[in-house]
């Protein structure tokens, strides 16, 4: 598949499990679980082309066996990287999910306690915004960063919305009003996902705190849902992080 292709795919598949979720089941945890669940059915495995080193994608998920997260956000993703030249790098990305409210244009859930303990924990962390409503003014920060006339041939122009948007902890908590005029500082969660975490970009990278996520939710709280991410940009074939399963069982 081209990586375009690829985008576009994914950006639906986030776009249409929202969709169904709404109204009935409008809920953070189950649009999280729902999104998990259709990517990792769907794109288990990908070797993409059209770029200029290979780039295969592996996919699998794990759930938290315990009630809730405390520190770390709702969605970890833990990526593992293998570079063409033979080094790997293991990172992980957290997200903290917000749903927006029926007939508002706000995301009440939102509390700014929370989210300065998760940043305190995780610099890098993203708020991630669900959104009934299409959404266009994070747009432009994709499609800048995301410049493909293959693109642009064959879907006619970046994809002109989304309902999953993310940004960073950090500028949530400097605007302090959580409502829909947080689109414009992020970007959709297919980008975050494909262009920025399956690349290196926006992880945490120390051990320390890969382990905690990955084995000690025990002590430290963990997020609800682990997104496992073997990527590989060369001849080897990626490889999924490994996590502790009596803390993460399967996503099902």
């Amino acid at each position: 598949m081209h990586y375009s292709e690829y985008f576009h795919e994914v950006e639906k598949t986030i776009i249409d499990a929202i969709r169904n979720c709404h109204p009935f089941s409008w809920d953070e945890n189950h649009i999280s679980f729902t999104i998990v669940q259709e990517l990792c059915s769907r794109y288990k495995s990908v070797s993409l082309e059209g770029l200029d080193r290979p780039f295969k994608i592996l996919w699998d998920a794990r759930k938290l066996r315990l009630p809730v997260e405390t520190t770390n956000g709702d969605i970890g993703i833990i990526v593992r990287l293998t570079t063409w030249a033979g080094e790997t790098i293991e990172g992980v990305g957290l997200i903290e999910a917000k749903k927006r409210d029926i007939g508002k244009n706000s995301f009440s859930a939102t509390k700014v306690a929370q989210l300065k303990r998760i940043l305190s924990n995780a610099p890098s962390a993203r708020l991630m915004l669900y959104d009934y409503d299409n959404v266009s003014s994070c747009m432009d920060n994709w499609s800048v960063q995301f410049e493909d006339h293959y693109y642009r041939r064959h879907y006619g122009a970046i994809q002109p919305f989304t309902q999953c948007v993310c940004l960073p902890v950090e500028t949530a908590i400097q605007r302090g009003q959580f409502n829909t005029d947080l689109h414009k500082f992020g970007v959709p969660l297919s980008y975050q996902l494909i262009g920025r975490y399956f690349r290196g970009f926006d992880l945490e990278l120390s051990p320390a705190k890969v382990q905690v996520v990955k084995s000690n939710a025990l002590r430290h709280g963990g997020p609800r849902t682990l997104l496992l991410v073997g990527v590989s940009t060369g001849a080897a074939e990626p490889e999924l992080p490994e996590v502790n399963t009596n803390i993460y069982g399967r996503n099902d």
